[in-house]
């Protein structure tokens, strides 16, 4: 005669089976969805080379606030043969708004406080792949004599909408380089700007600023994001 599992045996079998997926499936997802920011991160930092180095050989002029203005967003936006302009946010027009009493969450610090807006909030817009674009090009892009580009690398609708994690910022210089913010050269690439300004422990409403720049020199940078 042959012996057959008890249904108390097969359940407890089943619960044991519950028991490891309820604790291996959440972390399998967790390290699909970091391997899909680093690729999205990567994608999108060379399609941003690939845009500026096209400007740079049509117009043949300095990628500065002098010979572009505030009609950088729209050049930019040509390139990419964008399908929807998003305004800005400083002016609460297009895709990102800002709360009634004026307040702004709908993006986060690193470590999820409140950002600040002033080097995103002058331009925007979709990619026919869905990405979105956030250009600086106000006082700040006088400054430094470039423009900022700020990507959400798995578009605006998808979370987690935080710089360092889907958003990143990249300074435009005005001889045509696309540079991680961070590094040498960019506006924020002293030592002690880069490690302010990507630190899980920093309140500053800038941080996150500079984890381009770790997102693109540390092999373990998303593996590593919480």
């Amino acid at each position: 005669m042959k012996k057959a599992f008890t249904l108390a045996e097969v359940l407890i079998t089943l619960g044991i089976i519950g028991v490891i997926a309820s604790l291996t499936i959440p972390a399998l997802i967790n390290k699909t969805n970091k391997r899909e920011l680093e690729t999205a991160f990567k994608k999108q930092y060379s399609t941003l080379q690939q845009a500026v180095m096209m400007i740079k050989t049509e117009d043949s002029l300095d990628l500065d606030y002098e010979n572009y203005g505030s009609d950088f967003s729209k050049r930019l936006a040509a390139q990419y043969k964008s399908t929807k302009d998003c305004g800005t946010i400083k002016f609460n027009t297009g895709c990102i708004l800002k709360n009634e009493d004026n307040s702004f969450t709908y993006y986060k610090t690193f470590n999820g406080n409140t950002l600040m807006t002033t080097c995103i909030d002058d331009g925007g817009f979709i990619t026919p792949d869905g990405i979105l674009l956030l250009i600086e090009q106000g006082n700040q892009a006088k400054n430094i004599s470039g423009y900022l580009v700020s990507i959400d690398v798995n578009g605006y609708i998808k979370k987690p909408n935080k710089m360092g994690y889907d958003l990143f910022m990249f300074q435009i210089t005005k001889d045509g380089r696309v540079l991680p913010m961070g590094a040498n050269d960019t506006y924020w690439g002293t030592k002690t700007y880069r490690e302010s300004f990507c630190n899980k422990n920093s309140t500053s409403d800038q941080n996150g600023f500079t984890c381009a720049y770790y997102a693109l020199t540390d092999n373990d940078y998303f593996k590593n994001l919480k």
